[in-house]
């Protein structure tokens, strides 16, 4: 009888032992849940912080870099758009590209680079266009092409701005020649970020560029801005020169569309995009009976979209080298989203879409 009590003695003090022990398990794995989570979080959110604060809005483009590398001195290139030459290479690299007529309803682009990271090809490179450099102009850069229309290689000299880079002309060292992209030579001089750099080095640049920005702005929130499908269409000439952007309200972004195609990039095969597109209307007219003209100093009426919105606006430039600026018709200048925005230049009587 006494074996039997003190059996039960020692099987309830197991218990209370056993669920002693658990309670303080538990305990220990609660409070040990909450220390480490939240020295995880606050160890994240200094990460966190401290990236922000190491990072800053790139002058060109808005895009947050790290600091010191907000303002590269700017490059600009003439690149061509030939149907049969795309997709080109390096346009997606660039955080501001220009697009214009040319001759026989082909356009150009003047693609605008400000940044520190490598790249590996961007052509093909084509020859200057008086018109042209009043954009280039406004960013003080190097500038790199192939010759150019003999307007455009008279008035280079007279900006004394722009650091000229003409393979044409004798600046060899800085392109090459790539025969396996086109049959005809004019379409086969590429260049490179690496290349260009030894060009900056040799024309003894400055290291950091010297021009007005644009205002940026935190770009919409996906519940701020219109889920809708909305497509840009802009017939500069004839069916291969047609230029389409379809809204992508996911990434919040324009996907570029040239000839009824995907605009892609030759070395990533990735779609051209832009977080902003400009139609800016330009008087044009013929300035002989094959080249053209082109109002680029005073004013005239623009279409902006971002954030999956059309605003109508104007633009003014108030003289050669001065910043081409956007206002809304409120007259405020009109703030950017960060990252690559595309200015398309029209004749004011070419008819633009939005639908």
């Amino acid at each position: 009888m006494a074996s039997e009590k003190l059996k039960q003695f020692f099987n309830k003090r197991a218990t209370k032992i056993t669920l002693l022990v658990i309670v303080v398990v538990g305990f220990v794995v609660v409070v040990g849940y909450f220390v480490f989570s939240n020295g995880s979080l606050d160890q994240n959110m200094e990460t966190n912080s401290k990236v922000t604060e190491g990072q800053e809005a790139r002058v060109l483009d808005g895009v947050l870099v790290a600091k010191g590398k907000t303002n590269p001195y700017p490059i600009a290139v003439m690149v061509e758009n030939l149907s049969t030459v795309r997709p080109q290479s390096g346009l997606n690299r660039a955080g501001i590209v220009y697009e214009a007529l040319a001759e026989g309803g082909i356009t150009r682009f003047l693609a605008i680079y400000a940044n520190h990271e490598p790249i590996e090809e961007i052509g093909p490179v084509r020859s200057a266009r008086d018109y042209y450099l009043d954009w280039v102009s406004e960013y003080n850069p190097l500038y790199a092409h192939a010759g150019g229309s003999p307007d455009a290689l008279r008035l280079l000299p007279e900006y004394d701005n722009i650091i000229n880079l003409d393979q044409i002309g004798g600046d060899h060292a800085y392109f090459w020649r790539d025969t396996s992209r086109a049959t005809a030579s004019e379409h086969t001089l590429f260049t490179s970020s690496e290349l260009l750099s030894y060009a900056l080095r040799d024309f003894d640049a400055p290291d950091e560029g010297d021009y007005e920005p644009w205002l940026f702005k935190k770009e919409k929130k996906a519940s701020q801005r219109i889920n809708e499908e909305k497509k840009i269409t802009i017939d500069y000439s004839t069916f291969s020169y047609k230029v389409e952007y379809q809204y992508d309200f996911e990434n919040n972004r324009y996907l570029r569309i040239n000839g009824d195609e995907a605009h892609t990039d030759y070395v990533t095969g990735n779609q051209l995009y832009a977080k902003n597109v400009i139609v800016q209307y330009v008087k044009t007219r013929l300035a002989d009976s094959t080249r053209l003209a082109m109002d680029t100093i005073g004013e005239g009426g623009a279409l902006l979209f971002q954030d999956g919105e059309m605003i109508n606006a104007t633009w003014e430039k108030k003289n050669q080298t001065d910043r081409t600026r956007f206002y809304d018709t409120s007259g405020q200048e009109i703030q950017l989203n960060p990252g690559p925005t595309w200015i398309q230049i029209v004749p004011t009587d070419r008819t633009v879409e939005y639908n």
